[in-house]
C-alpha cells in the first residue's frame, strides 16, 4: 500500500463517520417526526456527500443549545 491508499481510506472513513454522526443527530432531534427522520436518513445514505451536506446545512441547531441554562448552587 502506498500513501494515496492511506489517504483514500482515511477520506472514506471520514465520510462514513460524518454520515453516522449526522444520522444520529437527525434521530435525536425533537424537531422532526418519524417520517421526516426516515426521509432525511435516506438522503444522507443514498446521496453520500451531497445529501449529507444538504441535511447538515438545513438542520436546526442542537436541541441542547436551545434549552435555557440551568443554575446550580
Amino acid at each position: 500500500m502506498n500513501a494515496s491508499d492511506f489517504v483514500f481510506s482515511g477520506l472514506i472513513l471520514a465520510i462514513v463517520g460524518f454520515q453516522i454522526w449526522l444520522t444520529r443527530r437527525v434521530w435525536r432531534s425533537s424537531m422532526f417526526d418519524r417520517s421526516q427522520k426516515m426521509n432525511q436518513s435516506k438522503v444522507i445514505w443514498l446521496l453520500p456527500i451531497v445529501g449529507a451536506a444538504l441535511v447538515f446545512a438545513l438542520m436546526p441547531p442542537d436541541d441542547d443549545e436551545r434549552q435555557p441554562p440551568t443554575i446550580s448552587a
